[in-house]
């Protein structure tokens, strides 16, 4: 007996509907917060902001201060003030951000590479993140550099953070000098890494 119409387009959809399900089933992010458990490292990451988003931080500016506890180095706490003087890459950060944890080797390989002749690597962990996973992402990755908590989300409000990672570099007198959005990933990111730190220390 022949279908009618209907019956082929009612089977039609049936078959669509099963399809996309299917679609849906193989593309939910796994452990790692990408498709099937794979890391997706398409920077940048949206952060919600902690207060509306206004002009925000300009280059040219004098860095703004502030003081934040340590996550490394024992406890206290360090304020970007305490650095003027050396030239400084402050990069905004998360355990869960995926170009956070792909770029994490790289920006401590160059931080080692540059810090004798003048750079400090400040990492920022923002509010949106945990104490526990913050230390577990510094312990993981080795990470040597400073690296402060922002607690109240202050400091993210501050300099307008709303993707992740934010990098600004920061030369020796405390004036933003450039910033980057995005992960510095692949051998493209490494030579941006290279070629914006090398121009702060100059």
């Amino acid at each position: 007996m022949t279908a009618s119409p209907w019956a082929r387009v009612l089977l039609a959809a049936v078959i669509l509907g099963a399809a996309g399900i299917t679609g849906l089933l193989l593309l939910r992010p796994g452990p790692s917060g990408s498709p099937g458990g794979v890391p997706s490292f398409s920077p940048p990451v949206s952060v919600s902001p902690v207060a509306p988003v206004s002009a925000g931080i300009q280059v040219g500016q004098r860095a703004p201060d502030f003081q934040a506890p340590l996550l490394s180095g024992g406890g206290g706490t360090l304020s970007l003030s305490a650095l003027q003087g050396k030239a400084v890459m402050m990069n905004f950060w998360a355990s869960w951000c995926g170009p956070c944890r792909a770029e994490a080797p790289e920006l401590e390989a160059t931080y080692r590479r540059y810090k004798d002749q003048g750079l400090v690597l400040l990492g920022v962990d923002i509010v949106q993140d945990t104490w526990e996973d913050a230390a577990d992402f510094v312990r993981v990755f080795g990470i040597t550099y400073p690296t402060v908590r922002d607690v109240t989300g202050k400091i993210t409000e501050t300099y307008q953070i709303v993707n992740l990672p934010t990098t600004f570099f920061i030369d020796r007198q405390g004036i933003i000098r450039d910033r980057y959005l995005g992960g510095f990933l692949g051998p493209e990111g490494k030579q941006e890494l290279v070629r914006r730190i090398e121009a702060l220390l100059r």
